[in-house]
């Protein structure tokens, strides 16, 4: 029995705990087998041929009930994309990718497939997720998921040459708002507004005497975008040091958390704006 035991819950595992019964099949577990955990609790039979273990995540099992893959803003935690959505808030609708069959009236349909999902959970593939992300959230929550993609290796040329014609237009305009340099969704959308009020903006640059800041604005002033590391005591006395001496060699800097951009981005770009009408040091 404790091999069964230990083969079912690998099985179960590997498919992020619900599975169809053909795939426990193929894999060695027997329907006897199944039977029996249904019966001391260990399986729950969602429908015909679905299994769940009973910690699953429901929407995995919700996504395997209806032969949907979560797709478009569902799916980007499980692929490490960025998002501005919290992990702990549940959405309003969730966003799933059904080719055929009738829409779910609780939920975002996504029809076109374009990649092979993740073979395991009910997700489609990372490509699919972008793609549908870029046609359908809004803009600034596109960017963030696609330029996150990019970060993973997915290809600009591939997902632009699959968004063809007027219909796409927004979704290419997205694409060229896309600068790998950052590395956080806050210094995506720092950046982003900061390049729209017309500000020229470096991201990841490395000055003489300070090292890497996250962002040089106009070429003289120094953007640090901080996140919960930075409140930690051995970061902040690194961060007051490099403060000093870019401070020393002339450049202002300017220190923003995760809320000053994403919920009072007008303050944040008129800050740096104003900031950047007083003399420095700097002569660029």
């Amino acid at each position: 029995m404790g091999d069964c035991f230990d083969r079912l819950s690998h099985v179960m595992r590997l498919f992020h705990g619900v599975c169809r019964l053909r795939d426990l099949l193929s894999r060695g577990v027997s329907e006897p087998e199944v039977a029996a955990a249904v019966g001391r609790g260990e399986l729950v039979r969602v429908r015909k041929g679905l299994y769940a273990t009973p910690g699953a995540d429901p929407v995995f099992v919700a996504a395997r009930r209806t032969r949907s893959l979560l797709t478009c803003a569902s799916a980007a935690n499980f692929h490490g994309l960025w998002t501005l959505a919290r992990r702990d808030q549940p959405p309003d609708r969730y966003h799933l990718l059904r080719p055929t069959g009738a829409d779910r009236p609780d939920a975002v349909v996504h029809r076109d497939t374009w990649v092979a999902p993740d073979p395991y959970a009910p997700v489609a593939g990372v490509a699919d997720v972008v793609l549908h992300a870029l046609r359908c959230l809004p803009e600034l929550e596109a960017l963030l998921m696609a330029e996150s993609a990019m970060h993973q290796g997915i290809s600009l040329d591939f997902v632009r040459e699959r968004l063809p014609g007027n219909r796409n237009a927004p979704a290419r305009a997205v694409l060229g708002l896309v600068d790998t340099g950052s590395e956080s969704p806050i210094e995506t959308l720092a950046r982003t507004h900061l390049r729209r009020a017309g500000l020229h903006v470096e991201t990841q640059v490395e000055i003489e005497g300070v090292g890497w800041v996250d962002a040089l604005v106009e070429r003289r002033l120094i953007l640090e975008l901080d996140g919960k590391t930075h409140e930690e005591p051995r970061q902040l006395d690194k961060d007051r040091r490099r403060d000093r001496a870019a401070q020393l060699l002339g450049y202002p800097v300017f220190r923003y958390g995760y809320g000053d951009v994403v919920y009072r981005p007008e303050l944040f770009v008129s800050e740096v704006t104003r900031m950047l009408g007083f003399p420095t040091g700097i002569d660029r």
